[in-house]
């Protein structure tokens, strides 16, 4: 089975679309998502519904819930904050309950899926380092964890003698004695001074992860945000990726 994952769209549009084409001539069986649809941009019903028409499994994210209970967004930073108020005015009925209704965690085959963390998937604790890699590796017992949340790619292997160690490679060959928690990167605003958008295949068959990049119309959404009078920051932060 040939698995499609993306996570972190952020209500863009143009770097959503750019990824699904990719997505459909790169043949695979079904689409995961790993949450944060919303947030940040300005097509968050666009967004909503093609997830929703396209993706087998969805998770929620951090910005997902917090347009749905602004009491989430209590420790936002301003910018981030600003988005999810307009986000949540802006939000369809339809949407608003598709949101209201996405699990926390998901599994499929042997993989487990969570937005953040799989500790306590609620908190959005962030993995980027090696110690919160160790932690989080006792709380799923499937061979691979996918998280999204920070938007920064990361692969952390934990060996057969239980050491972790971590790799930043675009390609992963899935070793029958090791487990694995990745970092799929970001769709929608790429954290990693690439500001290409993100997003992953899993080769169940043939044991294989790959991370893909793929360039998309950054400048045309810009000019919506700042149409919607949306934070500058979160403007200029797409064409520098990070």
């Amino acid at each position: 089975m040939r698995y499609a994952i993306i996570s972190d769209i952020h209500s863009n549009l143009e770097a959503l679309t750019t990824v699904l084409a990719h997505i459909e001539n790169n043949k695979v069986d079904n689409i995961l998502c790993l949450g944060d649809i919303v947030g940040y941009g300005p097509n968050p019903n666009e967004c909503v519904e093609l997830v929703k028409s396209n993706c087998l499994k969805v998770i929620a994210g951090n910005h997902d819930v917090a347009c749905i209970d602004i009491s989430e967004a209590e420790y936002f930073n301003y910018f981030a904050k600003q988005a999810i108020f307009w986000t949540g005015d802006n939000l369809t009925d339809s949407s608003r309950s598709f949101i209201s209704q996405l699990p926390l965690h998901e599994e499929i085959e042997n993989a487990y899926l969570v937005h953040a963390s799989p500790d306590n998937p609620a908190d959005w604790n962030y993995v980027t380092s090696i110690v919160e890699a160790k932690f989080s590796f006792l709380y799923f017992d499937n061979q691979i964890c996918f998280i999204g949340h920070s938007h920064v790619p990361i692969i952390y292997v934990k060996t057969v003698d239980n050491k972790v160690n971590e790799s930043e490679k675009n390609y992963l060959t899935i070793e029958t004695n090791e487990r694995y928690l990745i970092n799929i990167g970001s769709v929608g605003q790429p954290r990693d001074n690439n500001p290409d958008a993100a997003y992953a295949i899993l080769d169940t068959d043939k044991k294989e992860y790959q991370l893909i990049r793929v360039p998309y119309d950054y400048k045309e959404t810009q000019k919506k945000m700042v149409e919607q009078n949306l934070p500058f920051f979160l403007i200029e932060r797409l064409r520098n990726g990070r």
